[in-house]
Order: structure tokens, then C-alpha cells, then sequence
């Protein structure tokens, strides 16, 4: 009985990592230029950065996490929030 309890735990276990997936598929990818959809600032340090106006395109460069991007815009390179993103607008070029 024990066995198949633990069975039981495991498969839930799986099925809601396999339903957790997905989300992260919906992300930008390394490459992939993407607008944004609204101003934001483009952080070159923790204090400083460039401004972004909304509707930019910017580069990904990478992935940084649930919060931020490595972004590329206008030559510069730095950390762009990822809710600043349309992720449904990101295409490879």
C-alpha cells in the first residue's frame, strides 16, 4: 500500500512539473528581438542606465532570472526588466 501511495506522489509530482514547463518556453530566447511595451530604463549599473522608449526593439541576449534580461538597445547592453517585454512580439532576425 505503501508503494503505491509513493506512486501516486511521484506521478502528481511529475505531471505538475511537466505543467510547469511551459511557462519558461513563453520566455524571449538569446537572440531574439522583442518590443517593449512600455518605457523603461535599461540598467548599464545597479544606479545608472539608458531610457528605452516604449515600442523599442531590443535585443536579447540572456536569460537572467524571473525578474530581468540581458538586453541590447541602440548598442548598449544591459538589464531590462522582463515585464517591460511583449513576449508574444519576440522574433529571431
Amino acid at each position: 500500500m505503501r508503494t503505491l501511495l509513493r506512486g501516486a506522489a511521484v506521478a502528481a509530482l511529475t505531471a505538475a512539473m511537466v505543467t510547469a514547463v511551459p511557462a519558461a518556453a513563453q520566455a524571449a530566447q538569446p537572440n531574439q528581438l522583442c518590443r517593449t511595451n512600455s518605457s523603461a530604463i535599461l540598467y548599464t549599473s545597479p544606479t545608472s542606465g539608458i531610457w528605452v522608449p516604449e515600442g523599442s526593439l531590443v535585443r536579447i541576449l540572456d536569460y537572467r532570472g524571473p525578474l530581468h534580461y540581458l538586453a541590447r538597445y541602440d548598442g548598449t547592453v544591459g538589464q531590462l526588466e522582463r515585464s517591460r517585454v511583449i513576449q508574444e512580439s519576440c522574433y529571431y532576425q
